[in-house]
């Protein structure tokens, strides 16, 4: 598969399982209400928004790498500020399910490889596994888009704990 016929795909998927997501926490009244649930629907929302974001704008020039490195850098550095904003928050409060949690301190490193890779492509070569650092970026997309599918789930699965009285 070619990198375009992969990006084209990752952007269709993300913006796709985006705008789903968008539908359950409209479904959700109470989750707007609720400080640690809006910011893991937030957080949720980032696994979808910027892989999607980051395959649209490396398919606008493929062969020009400086920009699909600025987008992918970008893109990282949102996701790892906009994750430890949602992580400090949930930290806080007591009602956030533990593997939400969980997932959310994982994600924050790979987003930093996001950006560690843009900022230097040649490390990608140095893996020694034969792919471009574009390839490698589609690699870690996939599991961003994992991430965000599993944290959909649990969101939507598990109940709200019960406060103590």
């Amino acid at each position: 598969m070619t990198s375009e016929s992969f990006y084209t795909k990752v952007s269709a998927i993300s913006f796709t399982l985006l705008g789903l997501w968008w539908v359950v926490v409209q479904t959700h009244e109470s989750w707007r209400l609720e400080l640690a649930r809006r910011r893991m629907a937030y957080a949720v929302s980032l696994h979808f928004l910027l892989p999607g974001t980051m395959s649209i704008l490396s398919l606008v020039a493929p062969d020009v790498g400086w920009l699909w490195r600025v987008t992918f850098a970008t893109a990282g550095l949102i996701g790892i500020i906009g994750t430890v904003y949602v992580v400090r928050t949930l930290r806080a409060d007591n009602d956030c399910p533990r593997l939400a949690q969980a997932i959310e301190w994982v994600a924050i490193p790979v987003y930093a490889i996001v950006t560690i890779v843009a900022a230097a492509p040649e490390l990608a070569s140095n893996l020694g596994l034969g792919l471009s650092a574009l390839q490698v970026e589609g690699i870690i997309l996939a599991i961003l888009l994992f991430f965000g599918v599993n944290a959909a789930w649990i969101l939507m699965i598990e109940p709200p704990r019960a406060t103590p009285a």
